[in-house]
């Protein structure tokens, strides 16, 4: 109602056609195509989620039982939290701006650019720096576990 009365000032007061009294957003989404997408893939979180989990299984089947149980579950809420900041990140980081998509595929993502707090960085960038950590922590964690077994 008020959008009907705003364009009709607006169209009387400047004598211009009504298609350009269209507000900003509207009129971008009327005349052009949205811009790509600069989230985070959750692809890209799915790995570092996937390495942490092999890597906490890895521990609790090497290491469950006796007295080593209490240690496994400290870790295994460490990794819950760890979890959560990177759910919870990627749910706030969403891309909400309303004039870029909001989805692409893993392969776009890569190629593509994603928005972080001081600029543009690839995807495959952004991919290193979510996933790097846990997969590596991940590998050495095995290999740890996989030696003190072989050795015990």
């Amino acid at each position: 109602m008020n959008q009907m009365l705003y364009e009709k000032n607006v169209v009387a007061e400047r004598k211009i056609a009504p298609n350009e009294a269209l507000p900003l957003r509207t009129a971008k989404a009327h005349h052009q195509e949205l811009l790509p997408a600069t989230g985070v893939h959750p692809g890209a979180i799915g790995v570092a989620l996937g390495a942490s989990t092999t890597l906490l299984a890895a521990a609790w089947v090497g290491f469950a039982g006796g007295e080593t149980s209490l240690v496994l579950v400290v870790v295994t809420v460490i990794v819950l939290a760890f979890f959560g900041c990177l759910v919870g990140g990627g749910m706030i980081g969403r891309n909400m701006t309303p004039d870029h998509r909001q989805d692409r595929s893993f392969a776009e993502f890569l190629r593509g650019d994603v928005d972080i707090e001081t600029g543009r960085i690839s995807g495959r960038e952004a991919l290193m720096q979510i996933a790097a950590l846990p997969v590596t922590l991940a590998a050495g964690g095995i290999a740890i576990i996989a030696i003190a077994l072989w050795t015990a």
